[in-house]
């Protein structure tokens, strides 16, 4: 048996054996103090601060999820979403890229073994960004494509290694193809006066120039997507690898809202327990019309929170005994995602409303996590009318989306 055969063998036997969940969570808590202190100061440098990122590396948040034979800690995703979650308690763009980059460590693992070999064989830490918006050009030529162009989007670009563009290739014949090309940050420049925003603005979510070559290898292609016959789903096997993207996506900045929104009300809470109405004289606590709306929506977060084990633990446990996850399971989880959006930014303005005059100081922290929230609500993932139609036709006993060769809407 030679060697490389023997070490993946050796992968599979521990793959569905899921890391130190309880550890794991444990080393979350302990960095949110810092992630909670430097939230201010990730807005004005409208990047994380470095000590965030190293503090999220330390914890484990860029490998959670990140294959294993590239030093992955193997976390469920049921945990891996509450983590985010956690996060964005403390500060709501820290979560933002939690989600995002530490999601695409997933992500990458379903590219081809030279292409992980390309992001990883070097620095199993490197990082990796996205734009799936095709704003860019495309051209097939001999060594690959060529890519050209500007993408915008890109959270926490400034702390990444590598990118993960959409793009859409010419008509070869058989229509239009949409893909994905990994991009190394040799060969992009970041926009440093691109992200001038109201909300999300420690994400650093820039726009970045690309003129490159990419060849074949290191592209997604849609139809891949579509049917989860991509390489990286063999190489790296276990039920992690056999999640579905677009779910595990929307819960990456789904899970972020949540956060988000339950630091709001740890804030709107802590507030209000010393505040006195400045026209009344009553005291915020004793308020009636205060505890109607502060009680709906700590229920609204909630629910949305509760769901995330109950989903993601049967995702989990199906793709365990290798059972297929339903077509209709995938479209609520994708409409459920963005529900908790919706619904996670309807709670925090439901208190805003009676918070009085003092919750607009903009240093105030529910302030800040009103504000990304609204950032995070504008994403295409966090409207539920896009969704819905999608879930409701799955109810309706209706096939699910056709497969589309030109655009990763179909994507399962």
């Amino acid at each position: 048996m030679s060697q490389q055969h023997a070490q993946k063998q050796d992968l599979g036997s521990v793959s569905d054996s899921p890391g130190d969940a309880a550890a794991f969570l444990a080393r979350i808590d302990g960095i949110l103090p810092l992630l909670k202190e430097r939230s201010a100061e990730a807005e004005q440098l409208r990047r994380l601060p470095v000590e965030n990122i190293q503090a999220m590396t330390d914890a484990g948040i860029f490998r959670a999820i990140q294959p294993k034979q590239w030093g992955g800690l193997g976390i469920d995703p049921a945990t891996w979403f509450e983590s985010v979650v956690r996060v964005g308690s403390a500060c709501g763009s820290s979560a933002w890229v939690h989600g995002v980059v530490g999601g695409h460590a997933w992500y990458v693992g379903l590219y081809s073994q030279e292409a992980q070999q390309d992001v990883w064989g070097e620095n199993r830490d490197a990082r990796i960004a996205s734009s799936f918006a095709p704003t860019g050009k495309v051209e097939r030529v001999k060594e690959g494509f060529r890519l050209t162009g500007r993408w915008s989007f890109l959270s926490g670009v400034d702390h990444c290694d590598w990118i993960a563009l959409g793009g859409v290739v010419p008509d070869d014949g058989e229509g239009a193809e949409y893909r994905t090309f990994l991009v190394p940050a040799r060969d992009f420049k970041i926009d440093q006066d691109s992200w001038q925003v109201a909300g999300l603005q420690g994400s650093g979510s820039k726009e970045a120039t690309v003129d490159c070559l990419v060849p074949v290898h290191r592209t997604h292609t849609v139809e891949d997507a579509y049917s989860e016959t991509e390489p990286g789903r063999t190489i790296n096997p276990g039920a992690l690898s056999r999640m579905p993207w677009m779910s595990m996506f929307g819960y990456a900045i789904g899970s972020a809202a949540i956060g988000a929104a339950t630091g709001a009300i740890e804030s709107f809470v802590e507030a209000q327990r010393k505040r006195v109405s400045g026209f009344s004289h009553m005291a915020a606590a004793d308020n009636p019309q205060l505890y109607i709306r502060l009680a709906e929506a700590t229920t609204l977060v909630n629910d949305a929170r509760a769901r995330i084990p109950r989903t993601w633990g049967d995702f989990y446990a199906k793709a365990l005994a290798g059972e297929e996850i339903p077509a209709a399971s995938r479209a609520r989880c994708r409409y459920e995602a963005s529900y908790a959006m919706a619904t996670c930014l309807n709670a925090a303005l439901k208190i805003f409303e009676i918070g009085g005059g003092g919750i607009l100081n903009t240093e105030k922290a529910f302030q800040r996590q009103l504000r990304d929230l609204m950032g995070m609500r504008n994403h295409p993932f966090a409207i539920p009318e896009t969704w819905s139609g999608t879930y409701a036709k799955t109810l309706l006993g209706l096939p699910p989306m056709p497969f589309t060769r030109s655009s990763m809407a179909c994507v399962r």
